[in-house]
């Protein structure tokens, strides 16, 4: 196998479509399923009188969050009609390290509101935010990057934001589904009436394979994208000599999963190979090790430059960590120091171990 330089014009119709296959593909799960199946809940329920429903979905870096949310905006898009877009699902997220103000604006720009801010306070801006949501058939909105409203060590913007949050949804009438890691529940703990509007809170947990049962998931899931794959045989990423490689890699991270899957299929296709093998993954993480960005640093404690290649070494070689507890919120974190405790993942363990156990 070699490795193909890049050009743009070299690539054919139909290895587009093969990638765009690969990118696009949506694996779901019982779990997925069923939040999708709570937001439009929200959704219904809310149309039916008395205070809007919400829902919180909480999860780590690269869980899915993100992901979940564009696939109920896929199944619910806007329309244009003769007076208006319909946007019946309105999908956006915080801005970083934003205040209500500036998430108003961003909203609002993102409904297609077009006037200078300047001058307007946050609540006009709250207010006008609410009847353009009306105004656009808003149905229910999905908020990413939550957390970006209340990363602080100011208690006092807490307050702010869960006071922003509750006038929002009281003034539109209109369902909130909040996106955001898992410390962003520290704003309902804070405020018992916005804790209220948000009874329903789900987590898109990580994948594991410690237990039987949580390895039997991760290679269900493989199976289903094997068969989602554009190749003309079967790559069995479920199988013996593949899953064990993916999950050393990923740590049961669904971003980390995907891109690499993603990197080694792209390889393959512009390769023109019929089969997506070992060979490809190994090519597939060189590349993401080229690019690794701050995002895929989901375990403070690893090194990754300090791993080995997992497609280039035995199985019975290779370690793995997965994640035993999810990020928090310290509450007696020193003045000065972030009161954010990141997720914390199991010391390496030899997969020679977990493959004893089949």
């Amino acid at each position: 196998m070699h490795n193909m330089a890049f050009r743009h014009d070299s690539i054919t119709e139909e290895q587009q479509a093969k990638i765009r296959q690969v990118r696009e593909c949506y694996i779901s799960s019982p779990n997925l399923d069923r939040i999708l199946a709570d937001i439009h809940r929200c959704r219904v329920i809310s149309q039916c009188g008395g205070k809007p429903e919400c829902m919180l979905v909480l999860g780590e870096p690269g869980a899915g969050k993100t992901t979940l949310r564009e696939q109920y905006l896929r199944l619910n898009p806007r329309q244009e009609q003769a007076e208006r877009t319909l946007i019946s699902v309105f999908s956006t997220e915080f801005p970083d390290k934003t205040v209500p103000r500036q998430a108003a604006i961003c909203f609002l720009e993102d409904l297609g509101h077009d006037l200078s801010p300047k001058g307007i306070s946050a609540p006009q801006l709250t207010k006008m935010l609410a009847r353009l949501m009306q105004e656009c058939g808003v149905e229910i909105s999905l908020l990413d990057e939550f957390q970006h409203l209340i990363e602080t060590k100011s208690y006092e913007v807490l307050e702010d934001a869960a006071k922003w949050l509750k006038v929002v949804i009281n003034t539109a009438g209109i369902p909130v589904v909040l996106f955001g890691m898992p410390y962003s529940r520290i704003i309902l703990e804070h405020d018992d009436q916005l804790a209220g509007r948000f009874m329903i809170q789900r987590t898109i947990e990580p994948f594991r394979i410690i237990s039987k049962e949580d390895r039997q998931n991760f290679r269900t899931f493989l199976k289903v994208f094997d068969e989602s794959l554009p190749f003309t045989k079967t790559p069995e990423l479920h199988g013996l000599e593949m899953y064990p490689r993916l999950f050393a890699f990923s740590k049961g991270n669904m971003r980390r999963l995907r891109n690499l899957i993603n990197f080694s299929a792209e390889e393959a296709i512009l390769n023109q190979d019929g089969e997506l093998t070992v060979e490809h993954f190994s090519a597939g993480y060189r590349f993401y090790m080229q690019n690794i960005g701050k995002k895929d640093q989901i375990d403070s404690n690893e090194k990754l430059q300090d791993q080995p290649n997992p497609f280039d070494v035995p199985i019975n070689e290779l370690e793995f960590r997965q994640m035993e507890l999810a990020s928090c919120w310290n509450m007696t974190a020193e003045k000065g120091k972030s009161r954010i405790t990141p997720a914390k993942y199991t010391r390496l363990i030899p997969l020679r171990q977990i493959l004893k156990r089949r």
